[in-house]
């Protein structure tokens, strides 16, 4: 065995040119993340690490480890002496021409067989680490075709559907909702409009993210809700023109006007904190309308449609307030709810991630102490 670092193994990826940036120090990569992938033979972003060269007579071997960020991916391939691939981490999609796609999760392999054309990359809402191993042949150690459209990468993102366990598909759409959520605060409508589309293709309905953005209205204002309806309006006639149809899902339904909207959304109040609400807040005796309006507007109005359930509606909320200054009691308070409802700690602490993707560490660490707070720790 021999080590060589020369562009041997860019040569396996087809990479054109290089720049030094790395995956989020969260993301285990195992080997180092090595240089970012440029070029034409991937979609989105991929870093690639050279690692060795194992010398054979015949057919040395060519070692290399490949990070993919969420919904990255090769184009069709193929390998004239085969292919050999690891999963370290993450989940990945892997897909044969003509075959079905196959979920690849840390510790599973895949044989390439030689000639047969196929692609492999990251999940829609998962990073995907991986080691390739690659024979030398003469016509070459692979043949590049044109890129997995979308349509194509979907199946991946059916199976994914089909074959993941209830908590993993609740945690993605809490990690879905919060990004939505904390993008609408900060008014990042670019980086809102890409996370509009990862929701739409992790399976949240167009109604559902329509009603994340109607919610957060009570929380960050109607500029930066109505911003959030035109921007998912754009996301989803971007993605028709792509041939993407997204799933509607059902309007919110008939709310019950028997009691008194003032009454309901007291009832709604003492069920989120668990414990019967007695008199009024001091902002409340100070300002009586906002008691009315807390109670008749938010807690009836708001959290009574049924499109979310009402742990989605405090991940959006805990969210939004997590991406806001100064709003520490607010915070405190639904983080407590979330609690009572039996979101979990560890719940909330993955949605604190991702306000560290999208306001920053400092936002982040923030909410973080406040959670801690919270749960005693």
């Amino acid at each position: 065995m021999s080590l060589k670092l020369p562009l041997y193994l860019l040569l396996l990826f087809g990479t054109a040119g290089l720049v030094g940036q790395v995956p989020p120090a969260d993301v285990n990569t195992v080997f180092p993340a090595g240089q970012m992938i440029s070029g034409g033979n991937f979609t989105g972003t991929a870093w690639v690490e050279r690692l060795l060269v194992v010398d054979d007579e015949q057919r040395p071997v060519a070692v290399g480890n490949v990070t993919f960020a969420p919904k990255a991916r090769s184009n069709w391939h193929h390998h004239p002496a085969g292919q050999s691939l690891l999963a370290l981490d993450g989940l990945g999609y892997y897909q044969e021409r003509g075959g079905p796609v196959r979920l690849l999760r840390k510790g599973e392999t895949v044989q390439c067989p030689p000639g047969v054309e196929h692609w492999h990359g990251a999940a829609n809402s998962q990073w995907f680490v991986q080691l390739a191993m690659t024979k030398e042949h003469p016509d070459g150690r692979v043949i590049w075709g044109e890129p997995v459209t979308e349509e194509e990468y979907h199946q991946g993102i059916a199976v994914e559907r089909a074959t993941t366990d209830s908590l993993q598909t609740i945690n993605d759409r809490y990690r879905h909702i919060a990004t939505v959520a904390s993008l609408t605060t900060l008014g990042e409508l670019e980086r809102l409009q890409a996370a509009l589309g990862d929701a739409l293709d992790a399976g949240l309905t167009v109604n559902e993210c329509k009603e994340v953005l109607v919610h957060l209205y009570a929380y960050t204002g109607f500029p930066r809700s109505i911003q959030g309806l035109r921007t998912l309006m754009a996301a989803v006639e971007d993605r028709q023109s792509r041939g993407i149809q997204d799933e509607t899902g059902p309007e919110a339904g008939e709310v019950n006007d028997s009691v008194s909207r003032y009454e309901r959304g007291r009832a709604t109040l003492e069920e989120l904190i668990g414990r019967p609400v007695e008199g009024r807040s001091d902002y409340g005796d100070f300002a009586p309308v906002i008691d009315v309006f807390l109670k008749e507007h938010l807690f009836a109005d708001i959290f009574g449609r049924d499109v979310l359930s009402y742990h989605e509606r405090e991940i959006a909320t805990i969210s939004a307030l997590s991406s806001l200054d100064g709003v520490a009691p607010m915070l405190r308070g639904h983080l407590g709810i979330a609690l009572n409802l039996g979101i979990t700690a560890e719940q909330l602490s993955e949605v604190l991630r991702q306000i560290d993707y999208t306001a920053g560490p400092a936002a982040a660490g923030a909410a973080r102490e406040v959670l801690r707070e919270v749960v005693g720790l």
